[in-house]
């Protein structure tokens, strides 16, 4: 087994111990004290935050699937273009699978400044599963394919966007910030698990996960 596998298999067993480990605690020792930490850092209106998370939302959502639709076939392939599709489908229905069973309360008023009312369960975050499989999936096939300036200048942008989307949610204080990252990591998991069917100009990838 190799040691791409090895990791893969090791962050998929930590992945899982903490979804479950959410289904009996409300949230991780550190999310009140970063998600106070992030709200003093940022100005007092979240119009930003609430405009970025409407990016991950319907009509948006769909812009952003092509975006990653045409850009996956550009780098790689029809056949990338199609795992970017499969990893949409396949995080919508995990996030659908897992918000009833782990039913996490959302970021109470009483610990932080919440904006909005929002109902269901704080993970997985819906926001960070669509992300992961658009914004991440061009991330991964980023690294995957290789260097390049165009490559690379993707990498450096699906980043800062992963990054700004966490910060958004929780300033927002839609979710707690272990909700966000675990849910990234859940996703990047299932999208570096895809690759692995992925073609490089007629053979398959090298780099297996």
């Amino acid at each position: 087994m190799r040691t791409k596998e090895i990791v893969w298999l090791v962050l998929l067993a930590v992945a899982v111990c903490l979804t479950i480990l959410l289904k009996y605690v409300p949230y991780f020792p550190g999310d009140v004290s970063i998600t106070l930490l992030i709200q003093s850092l940022l100005p007092e209106s979240k119009t930003w935050a609430q405009v970025l998370s409407s990016t991950a939302a319907m009509p948006w959502i769909l812009a952003l699937i092509a975006v990653t639709f045409a850009l996956a076939w550009k780098i790689a392939g029809w056949r990338a273009s199609l795992l970017s599709l499969a990893a949409f489908i396949g995080l919508a229905l995990l996030g659908k699978l897992l918000g009833p069973v782990i039913a996490q309360p959302r970021p109470s008023p009483e610990l932080v400044q919440v904006t909005g009312t929002l109902s269901g369960s704080a993970f997985p975050s819906i926001f960070a599963f669509n992300y992961a499989a658009t914004v991440g999936f061009l991330a991964v096939l980023a690294v995957t394919k290789g260097p390049g300036r165009f490559r690379w200048a993707l990498l450096v942008v699906c980043i800062s966007l992963l990054a700004a989307g966490w910060i958004a949610r929780v300033a927002l204080a839609a979710h707690w910030p272990s909700d966000v990252a675990l849910s990234y990591l859940i996703g990047i998991l299932w999208v570096t698990f895809l690759m692995r069917w992925v073609r490089w100009k007629g053979k398959i990838a090298a780099h297996r996960i």
